[in-house]
């Protein structure tokens, strides 16, 4: 396969044929996410929004790919990742240990539901398909590990289950790789065409099994090649399981928990599959999941791995801009600046000082409280940009001390001391966003800008960096500097922010509500982020309720809060919304719900997290109702 021109449009792991490819473009970091301890032991369920990086995770222990890195395990690209999987016990001197198989659940399972037969029939049926794809997908994996063409060599295999293992009825065991084979695909056709029938099975003709028995005969000591063990674990891997519906993914999963099979089970699946109370208890439930869950975004959005999920991103970039055809580019760092020191821009930052130490004077007055700070921001030796946001931030802390002084009559000079004291990074955050906003300077710009504008989706990220690699090609191809410039960086993510919040009614479940409810958040933040004084600089991202009022949100038999519920569930479901539970602030332990950072473009509102304002139930039924309005003389209570 020819390399595309644009490596960052290869979003979904489907669409990257070549395994050379996908090896390529891999990042080993995402290994991270896997469960540190009884990885192979326990049933993993991988839960995340759409584009969280399960897909390309699974597809990564798949036989052909396993082959490719063993085969390419010299090159500099696949060393780590080689590295890595030997350490994970995947990867030995002579090759792969592991037999990983994908299973689609999107498969016609879910059309099992609409027969018109009973539930236990229903279950059979699904149990007998499963079984059937489970087999076959192994088989081939076997072989495929074998370097041995499928269905040609499939009586060099052997079955030979532990003793005490039921054949399920119409095999004989221990059997070859050709009966079994043969078995499976009668099973599979048999379930296929009762589903395609007009009428129900006759109640003679029992299909399907009772329980998951392939589990029981591609054990890894019961699959021989040659004599020789295939290998010395075999991992299912069941992909898109909220396809399935919801009887039919319990199911699922409490055959898989109660099983407790020596094989080892992954379960991807989409948040959208939860209920509402699921969701509200982000993603887990305490008593229901007994197994290891890995949330992939709530992973990534730890305070100690945000970092880490910035560096996987940029690394993934990288690996994204070496893979192009149409450019000779190392990195993706280059093609993006990230300052504003340029000379164009200093034909209006320095104006704008001198606007900005006469604001800040007229708002001191005459009084003597201020004139040290004065004095101690005019002497700061800075660039042009920091010299501004200087003063734009002591106007700010102006704002914040008059108003804390008609208050408490508390009008004694400040030292400069003082000063340090208060200027803290987040009211210089706070004045370079008002800054922007104020002066139409660029703000959302840089490498490490659209790494925060992920939200932890790694699928968000390469849609938003391809459109900026896209015109660093085409910049390249006219033979033009491939550095963009920031205010056409961010022209570019308002232009995409744009189109992608007119598709979430479509794309959503919900879509229409969710947005309005999102549009009341998003103008409620932004209200309260550019009071004067930047209350809660750098500015507001999100809300919060009281654990109390989730716990009222999560209760279905509440009807007064039906609508919200169902709303919030969606939003978060989709990644709109990011919440943390039990976050402890004044006294009391908080649901918080920050906005997807792709939202704060759309709101203009800066990308930091800890910004966020509680509200009553009450009060966001009343936004979902009747959108958001300021309450009369500014308050923000």
């Amino acid at each position: 396969m020819r390399e595309p021109r644009n490596p960052f449009r290869l979003r979904a792991s489907e669409h990257i044929e070549s395994d050379a490819t996908f090896l390529r473009l891999f990042e080993p970091a995402m290994l991270d996410l896997l469960p540190r301890e009884q990885l192979w032991e326990r049933v993993c369920i991988l839960r995340s929004a759409p584009g969280g990086g399960k897909t390309s995770l699974m597809r990564l222990f798949t036989p052909p790919v396993l082959l490719t890195l063993c085969a390419y395990r010299a090159r500099e690209d696949c060393k780590d990742l080689y590295n890595r999987l030997q350490n994970l016990g995947v990867i030995g001197e002579d090759g792969p240990c592991l037999l990983g198989i994908v299973l689609s659940c999107s498969r016609n399972y879910a059309m099992l539901a609409d027969m018109e037969v009973d539930y236990a029939r229903r279950e059979r049926l699904l149990l007998g398909m499963l079984n059937a794809r489970i087999i076959l997908a192994a088989l081939r994996g076997a072989l495929a590990l074998f370097k041995l063409d499928y269905p040609d060599a499939l009586h060099r295999l052997a079955v030979a289950p532990d003793t005490g293992v039921e054949a399920p009825p119409g095999l004989q065991l221990p059997c070859t790789g050709n009966v079994l084979d043969e078995w499976a695909k009668k099973v599979e056709a048999d379930v296929c065409e009762a589903l395609d029938s007009f009428g129900p099975p006759s109640a003679g003709n029992l299909l399907g099994q009772n329980t998951l028995v392939s589990l029981s005969l591609i054990r890894p000591k019961c699959i021989t090649i040659d004599g020789a063990r295939v290998a010395d674990r075999v991992l299912i891997m069941f992909d898109d399981a909220h396809t399935l519906t919801a009887s039919q993914r319990v199911r699922l999963l409490k055959e898989l928990i109660e099983l407790r099979s020596p094989v080892s089970i992954w379960v991807a699946e989409r948040f959208e599959a939860l209920s509402s109370d699921e969701v509200l208890s982000s993603g887990a439930i305490v008593g229901r999941d007994y197994d290891s869950v890995v949330l992939l975004e709530r992973f990534w959005r730890e305070k100690n791995r945000r970092q880490r999920f910035e560096k996987l991103l940029l690394g993934i970039a990288d690996r994204r801009v070496r893979a192009a055809t149409a450019v000779e580019i190392d990195s993706f760092d280059p093609c993006l600046q990230s300052s504003l020191e340029g000379t164009r821009w200093q034909e209006r930052i320095v104006p704008a000082i001198s606007e900005a130490t006469q604001r800040v004077r007229t708002l001191a007055g005459e009084t003597q409280r201020y004139q040290e700070w004065i004095s101690a921001c005019g002497k700061a030796e800075e660039t042009a940009i920091e010299k501004l946001i200087a003063w734009r931030a002591l106007e700010i802390l102006i704002e914040r001390d008059k108003r804390k002084a008609q208050q408490t009559f508390d009008f004694f000079p400040l030292s400069s001391k003082e000063l340090e004291e208060r200027d803290g990074s987040d009211v210089q955050a706070a004045a370079k966003l008002f800054l922007a906003h104020e002066l139409d300077l660029p703000y959302y710009y840089g490498p490490r800008c659209l790494a925060n504008l992920a939200s932890s989706n790694i699928e968000q990220f390469l849609w938003l960096a391809g459109d900026q690699f896209e015109e660093a090609v085409s910049a390249a191809l006219l033979k033009k500097p491939t550095d963009l410039p920031p205010e056409r960086q961010e022209k570019i993510i308002r232009k995409a922010v744009h189109l992608w919040w007119e598709e979430i009614p479509r794309r959503v479940r919900d879509g229409r509500e969710v947005r309005n409810f999102i549009q009341a958040i998003g103008e409620f933040a932004n209200w309260v982020t550019y009071q004067p004084n930047a209350p809660y600089s750098p500015g507001v991202t999100g809300i919060a309720i009281s654990m109390s009022d989730r716990d009222s949100l999560r209760d279905p038999k509440s009807a007064k809060f039906q609508a919200l519920r169902r709303v919030v569930s969606s939003a978060i479901a989709h990644n709109l919304l990011e919440p943390i539970l039990d976050y402890e602030v004044k006294g009391g332990r908080w649901m918080v719900l920050y906005l997807n950072r792709v939202l704060c473009v759309q709101f203009e509102l800066p990308l930091h997290y800890g910004g966020f304002r509680e509200r009553k139930l009450t009060e966001l039924c009343q936004w979902l109702e009747q959108g958001f309005r300021p309450k009369k003389g500014g308050s923000l209570l």
